[in-house]
């Protein structure tokens, strides 16, 4: 396939959205959420049941719950916003230009060249193609900027380069 050129652009809603979900796949968020959740249930549980604990334990529970379902979340979306806001490459728009030997990444004036070999993975989610750094940084593009034929490329291209994994720990 002939090099091909793609410009996509994130409002701050999408990237925000994007920023929370990639967020939520780290263990830590994880735990944290469900730490909330069984607080709550065990704060709601105590109303009902008479219990060891005591009324300042029971009001920690409920905070904590609260924290881990409610706060937690707000405040990703807070930091989301501020990273959008502090960075003029995310705002506008961004041009990535492809060919068989990597990728070149254009964004407000600022131009960074990537090789095939620099990313580990991609993945295609209901909206986007994210391309996975070693640095662990997402590159994003929205599916519907691009062909069929473009992702399968772009795809194709990673995945020769990435190192082999065993089928037995791969997920």
């Amino acid at each position: 396939m002939a090099s091909f050129k793609v410009t996509t652009q994130l409002t701050k809603t999408e990237y925000c959205k994007l920023f929370l979900r990639l967020s939520y796949r780290q263990r830590l968020y994880q735990i944290i959420t469900m730490m909330g959740i069984l607080l709550l249930i065990l704060s709601i549980v105590r109303f009902f049941v008479k219990s060891l604990l005591s009324e300042n334990v029971q009001l920690f529970l409920l905070a904590f719950s609260i924290y881990g379902l409610v706060l937690f979340p707000i405040l990703i979306w807070i930091r989301a916003k501020k990273i959008y806001a502090s960075s003029l490459g995310l705002q506008g728009p961004i041009e990535y230009n492809f060919n068989d030997q990597g990728l070149t990444l254009d964004a407000s004036s600022n131009r960074s060249t990537f090789a095939w070999g620099d990313f580990g993975k991609t993945e295609k989610t209901r909206d986007y193609l994210l391309l996975f750094g070693y640095n662990r940084a997402a590159y994003f593009l929205k599916l519907k900027d691009l062909q069929p034929d473009q992702i399968q490329f772009i795809e194709d291209r990673v995945a020769m380069q990435s190192p082999v994994i065993d089928q037995k720990t791969k997920k």
